[in-house]
């Protein structure tokens, strides 16, 4: 039930932001605007990649390559679109995305901990994905906001 969750919460994100993309496209949207919602429906679709098929543990059965370096290189894609739109996020509410992220960070740790047998959960799947689940909602909320605010001062 939490999978089915997760990928209807993602779709519809990824729904959202295509369909924001697509009506704003008529209005005042500047490069740099453009590439933030591609950037974030790619991003958007990378984490539902990820968080789905779960590759890391493909990579570390078939390769024997750590999770903790997949988790680098997931890492790094993400900062990177953080660092590349930093100005973006500060003129809407960061703080729901960052929120978003944290709760993705919890859901990699408990993955990370409970793989490596650091830790012993009874539970760590089920809230491994109600962090996603949570981590999902705060990115949708956030285009959201980007969506009505950007609409609102576009108008004057």
């Amino acid at each position: 039930m939490l999978d089915y969750t997760k990928l209807i919460l993602l779709s519809i994100s990824c729904f959202f932001i295509l369909l924001t993309t697509l009506k704003l496209r008529s209005k005042n949207l500047k490069g740099e605007e453009w590439r933030f919602l591609l950037s974030s429906l790619f991003l958007t679709l990378f984490l539902a990649f990820i968080i789905e098929f779960k590759p890391h543990h493909i990579i570390r059965t078939n390769f024997n390559i750590p999770n903790t370096l997949v988790y680098m290189f997931y890492f790094v894609v993400v900062a990177s679109y953080f660092f590349i739109y930093r100005k973006i996020f500060l003129l809407f509410k960061y703080v729901l995305i960052i929120i978003s992220y944290m709760f993705f960070g919890l859901a990699n740790a408990i993955d990370l901990l409970s793989d490596g047998k650091l830790i012993a959960l009874a539970y760590n799947e089920i809230i491994e994905d109600v962090f996603h689940i949570l981590g999902i909602a705060f990115l949708f909320l956030f285009f959201i906001d980007f969506s009505k605010k950007f609409n609102i001062s576009n108008r004057h």
